[in-house]
C-alpha cells in the first residue's frame, strides 16, 4: 500500500513538476515576445500581452513630476504609448539586453536602449542611447507590471547611420 501512495505522489509530483516547466516555457515565451514588440515599436501588438489593471512606471523619466511616468490600466498604457509614437515616430526602440534573469515571476533585463527615429538627411536616423533596465512582472500569463529604469541624463544622442547596427 505504501508503494501505491509513493507511486501516485510521486507522479503527482512530476506531473506538477512539468506542469510549471511548461507554464515557466510559456511565461518566458510571452516575456520574450512582449519584449521583442517593445523593442520593435509595435506598440499595440504589447496590449494583448497586458493584464487588464496592469501598471507601467519609469520613476526615472525626466520632466514628469518627482515620480516620473506612472501609468495605470491598459487603455491608460496603450494611450501614452500611441501618444508617443504620434508625436516622436519610432524606427525602434533597439533594445540590447546584455543580462536577463527570471526570480520571483519578476523578468529582468539589463543593457541599453537604442531609440532610433527618422531625420530628412538621406542615409541617416537620430539615436537616443542609454544604459536602461526593465523589470517585468508576470501573474496568470499576463504582464501586470513594467518598471522602467534608464539614465535620461546620460543618454547619448546624435545623428548616425540609418544602418548603424551592421
Amino acid at each position: 500500500m505504501k508503494n501505491i501512495i509513493f507511486a501516485v505522489t510521486g507522479s503527482l509530483l512530476v506531473s506538477a513538476g512539468a506542469s510549471a516547466q511548461d507554464s515557466d516555457a510559456e511565461t518566458r515565451a510571452a516575456v520574450d515576445a512582449y519584449m521583442a514588440h517593445y523593442s520593435a515599436a509595435e506598440f499595440d501588438a504589447m496590449e494583448a500581452y497586458m493584464a487588464e489593471d496592469v501598471v507601467f512606471v519609469d520613476p526615472t523619466a525626466t520632466g514628469m513630476g518627482e515620480a516620473g511616468m506612472v501609468h495605470h490600466g491598459r487603455a491608460d498604457i496603450m494611450e501614452a504609448l500611441r501618444e508617443f509614437a504620434a508625436q516622436n515616430n519610432p524606427i525602434g526602440l533597439n533594445f540590447e539586453w546584455d543580462t536577463v534573469f527570471e526570480s520571483n515571476d519578476r523578468y529582468v533585463f539589463m543593457g541599453r536602449v537604442n531609440a532610433t527615429y527618422p531625420v530628412d538627411q538621406e542615409g541617416m536616423v537620430f539615436r537616443w542611447s542609454a544604459p536602461q533596465t526593465t523589470v517585468i512582472h508576470m501573474s496568470g500569463g499576463f504582464v501586470v507590471e513594467q518598471y522602467d529604469f534608464a539614465d535620461y541624463e546620460g543618454a547619448e544622442q546624435g545623428l548616425v547611420p540609418a544602418n548603424w547596427q551592421d
